[in-house]
């Protein structure tokens, strides 16, 4: 009776206190791992046609992109976000073609899906501003939205998700700010914000301490009155509430970081199990490294509780169901610290032509913020060999600077090439000509250090710095994958990082300012542009 009661206290104790959950090691893993089980295949999905789409392929200087999300019905089905191509695609759970939605003319770029008894929900941030549609299955448009001021890309927009009752929530860097934007018959609601999501009453939310914190490797899960205690190997990138299994048990998202100089950004994104009482109940792995491009919202869960992992391949897309298991063993390696960023500087340039980070971020936000009239002429003017970008539509004022492949036009430069002039806003095509104007992501990063010439995201690399630490990143540096596609570092964010780029990704196909997950950076290097002011 004793040792009934001690044990009883020591669970009040614990259940007071919150839940440690310390840093997985794993030789059970490892021979799991080795048997090849860490997945299940459930189905394929083609490239092409009778499947999804990537743009970008094999085009240097070009970022090779696909499907942005999906996400598992109530009946077990699969939507899938075919964003390149257009359209949404509906598989039943063992992988049969349902059918295909066309969304041309309903929106830019589908960015994530959600499916409830009121319709299937899509979200486009590409559009301006940024709208959810509601559909029917057969295609059907049932609702279109356009989101408020406070809910749009420079707000952190990146997602959506759905509440107990089916309710549409609106997510900001990631789970730290999910506005409440109908009710369960989708009709728009008075919006709601909350640092995380209710479940049954209770507040759920993940944060991670934060790169430039104290305690990098340590963070929070909020589960109602629990709170559990995380701490990882290497730094903690970020942690999101993935979401709940049919026992009330829920899913949490991991994001740990490391940098290695041979092979950049690495992150090893893994899902923590617990059950409805905050007991961890066991880790999968996703395989970041091995997607062949990244997916916005690749995580879904099934009405079963199983979780799902949108996986692409070159030739092929397809979705796993992740098995899980006590422990994993560490897949990162961070190599220690052998110089100082505070040194990084070339005193070639001299220190009184040096470019200061006030500067650069202020030419980064006047592309942003850039507003001009475009005429008919200047989006759907005759210019052999170009493709325009998907945000326009007719005449009227946009804002941004246009994506322009090869591009490398000042902000006034575009303007004066626009009406009443005759060129092209943008041009997404790689083919080479000379009616459109803009900008591509090098020649945006070229034009905010202030370069007289362009470079590429290669040749930056002949005039910047590898960081030697991720965590030293300040306003004005760079991710850049040489080849592929470079960014500018804005600030650190929730559970990921802010940039401004100029980019095709998501059909953006403008410079933006946007709230990104670490993950989409696995594989870049954090560099500093040599003739930054230290």
């Amino acid at each position: 009776m004793n040792k009934i009661k001690f044990f009883a206290i020591l669970l009040l104790i614990s259940l007071a206190l919150g839940f440690r959950d310390t840093g997985l090691s794993g030789l059970q893993f490892q021979a799991y791992a080795q048997s090849g089980n860490a997945h299940e295949v459930v189905f394929t999905v083609p490239v092409g046609e009778n499947g999804i789409h990537y743009e970008g392929v094999d085009i240097p200087e070009m970022l090779t992109w696909g499907p942005a999300a999906f996400t598992v019905a109530p009946d077990g089905s699969f939507w899938i976000a075919d964003t390149v191509g257009g359209r949404l695609l509906h598989y039943s759970p063992a992988g049969n073609l349902l059918g295909k939605i066309d969304l041309k003319g309903l929106i830019v770029g589908a960015t994530d899906v959600e499916a409830a008894k009121a319709g299937i929900w899509v979200l486009d941030q590409a559009s301006m501003p940024p709208k959810v549609i509601r559909l029917a299955e057969d295609g059907a448009a049932l609702g279109k939205y356009d989101l408020p001021p406070g809910l749009h890309l420079e707000d952190g927009l990146t997602g959506i998700a759905l509440g107990n009752r089916g309710e549409l929530l609106v997510e900001r860097e990631g789970d730290a700010y999910v506005t409440q934007f109908t009710d369960a018959t989708g009709n728009p609601v008075e919006a709601m914000t909350t640092n995380g999501y209710i479940h049954k009453g209770g507040l759920f939310a993940a944060n991670a301490s934060g790169l430039n914190s104290l305690t990098p490797k340590r963070g929070t899960i909020l589960a109602g009155q629990l709170h559990i205690e995380v701490e990882t190997e290497y730094d903690l990138g970020g942690m999101q509430i993935l979401g709940f299994g049919p026992q009330d048990d829920f899913f949490v998202a991991l994001e740990e970081l490391a940098l290695n100089p041979d092979t950049g950004l690495q992150v090893d994104q893994t899902v923590r199990h617990y059950d409805a009482l905050g007991k961890y109940m066991g880790v999968a792995r996703v395989p970041i490294a091995e997607q062949y491009t990244y997916v916005q919202q690749g995580l879904a869960i099934g009405p079963d509780g199983s979780v799902y992992v949108l996986a692409t391949r070159p030739d092929r897309v397809e979705v796993w169901r992740l098995v899980f298991t006590q422990s994993l063993d560490s897949i990162l390696y961070e190599p220690p610290l052998t110089s100082n960023p505070a040194e990084i500087h070339d005193e070639s340039f001299g220190v009184k032509a040096c470019v200061s980070r006030n500067t650069i971020i202020s030419t980064a936000s006047s592309y942003r913020n850039n507003s001009k009239y475009l005429s008919s002429t200047n989006i759907n003017g005759a210019c052999s060999g170009r493709q325009k970008p998907r945000y326009l539509g007719g005449a009227g004022t946009y804002s941004s600077v246009s994506y322009d492949w090869g591009g490398f036009d000042t902000v006034s430069g575009f303007n004066g090439y626009m009406y009443p002039n005759t060129y092209k806003a943008g041009d997404i095509n790689t083919t080479e000509e000379s009616c459109s104007r803009g900008v591509d992501c090098s020649g945006f990063v070229s034009r905010t250090w202030q370069l007289t010439s362009k470079h590429s995201t290669c040749t930056l690399e002949n005039i910047s710095t590898q960081l030697p630490s991720k965590n030293d990143m300040l306003r004005g540096d760079i991710y850049n994958k040489c080849g592929d596609h470079v960014v500018l570092f804005s600030s650190f964010g929730s559970d990921g990082m802010w940039d401004y780029e100029s980019t095709t990704y998501n059909s953006y196909d403008r410079v933006v300012y946007i709230y990104s997950k670490w993950t989409r950076f696995s594989g870049y290097n954090p560099r500093r542009y040599n003739n930054v002011c230290p």
